[in-house]
């Protein structure tokens, strides 16, 4: 089917593409069509497909060889924080694979995070950290509200620290997370035991406590982590995949 849409051409070429590629439609080391056979599938410009090939490139999906043609990388070379990467992962399914791996990047950073912001977030930084709990409290049964207010509260965080580092690889993987807090939610609102978590980690931050905050922060992670395995454990008998329980 021709792609429409002016100056959204070479977007959603570079979507259908990179979609079909972590989907596994194009497998690693797999060559792409040629130009023209792109050009009349898509009824686009060669102009639009090479853009569109340059944007993979620029996300480690494809490299580009005159001799070779444009073939897909092997996924450990792909960006995997690259919004869109991680968007078409989410539209292919569920991949319980990359949501444990999630975790344990988590793992690493975000007790980390909790200590910087207690000890340099600004009263600014605290008081929305403390807004978005307070909306995350206020949630109840409102899933969507909960999952936007959890987000928020967690990017909060990243934003206190003051660390451009920080800041930037919590807004790499804002789809990553609110795809785990969809799952993590799918069976019921947040769990008491987590909101009392987020509250814990909230009081830390606040009083200062950089090391209370760390603490807390990964005993939430822990939670949520079972909390999602039991979800992925129930949605792979609907399914019918193969999905890995989270310890």
């Amino acid at each position: 089917m021709p792609v429409r849409g002016g100056g959204k051409r070479c977007a959603a070429v570079t979507s259908g593409l990179g979609g079909r590629i972590v989907a596994g439609q194009f497998a690693p080391g797999e060559t792409l069509p040629t130009e023209s056979v792109l050009c009349t599938q898509l009824g686009v410009s060669r102009t639009t497909v090479r853009e569109a090939v340059k944007r993979l490139h620029g996300k480690g999906l494809v490299e580009v060889s005159p001799r070779n043609g444009t073939r897909v990388r092997p996924t450990a070379h792909w960006n995997q924080f690259d919004t869109e990467v991680l968007a078409w992962r989410v539209a292919a399914g569920v991949d319980a694979a990359i949501l444990d791996q999630l975790y344990e990047i988590r793992d690493c950073f975000e007790p980390r995070a909790c200590h910087l912001a207690a000890c340099r977030g600004s009263a600014a930084d605290h008081a929305a950290i403390q807004a978005h709990f307070a909306e995350l409290a206020a949630a109840s049964g409102d899933t969507e509200r909960g999952i936007a207010a959890d987000l928020a509260f967690h990017l909060a965080i990243f934003a206190a620290t003051g660390n451009l580092f920080f800041i930037s690889l919590g807004a790499a993987i804002s789809t990553a997370l609110r795809l785990s807090f969809s799952l993590s939610q799918r069976r019921a609102p947040i769990p008491d035991a987590e909101l009392r978590l987020h509250a814990d980690v909230c009081a830390a931050i606040l009083a200062r406590d950089g090391s209370g905050a760390q603490s807390s922060m990964r005993r939430l992670l822990d939670a949520s982590r079972r909390t999602l395995g039991i979800a992925i454990a129930d949605i792979a008998p609907a399914t019918g995949s193969d999905l890995k329980v989270l310890p």
